[in-house]
């Protein structure tokens, strides 16, 4: 995931790398034309994995220290140890889809930064999946 020089995620850049990776694994393109149903997963894979992505920013800049920074995912997997009273040893080799799976109530009333929601504002609402992005803008609930 691409960083600012002050460890803030780069939420376009980010997007974008998870959104093309995601397009990538599910043969969304073939001769430059774009598969509807295969762009649309990968999308909300895509989707999953940066809303992931922001959530554990906010833990590490609420939680994070010098000697335990939460970089990458490791908010996330330090919320999930708290959840499950897991061992690090068992969250470290967790992937995107079993965090998102295991804090579901968290990233389901998550709100992004405003910068965060642009970044994949207009990616969701072209393949018409902005419900999914909808929650999680600003004034959206939260639970």
């Amino acid at each position: 995931m691409a960083e600012t020089e002050e460890g803030r995620l780069k939420y376009r850049e980010t997007w974008q790398e998870l959104r093309d990776e995601a397009a990538n694994r599910h043969e969304a393109f073939v001769n430059d034309a774009v598969r509807k149903g295969p762009m649309r997963a990968a999308l909300t894979e895509a989707f999953r994995d940066f809303l992931l992505a922001c959530y554990s920013e906010s833990i590490r800049l609420e939680m994070g220290t010098a000697w335990e920074p939460l970089e990458g995912l490791d908010g996330a997997r330090l919320i999930a140890r708290e959840k499950l009273s897991l061992l690090p040893s068992e969250t470290d080799q967790m992937g995107a889809q079993a965090l998102a799976r295991i804090l579901h109530r968290e990233l389901h009333g998550f709100t992004l930064p405003q910068e965060a929601f642009d970044a994949c504002h207009s990616d969701l609402c072209d393949r018409s999946l902005y419900l999914m992005l909808k929650p999680h803008g600003l004034g959206a609930a939260t639970t």
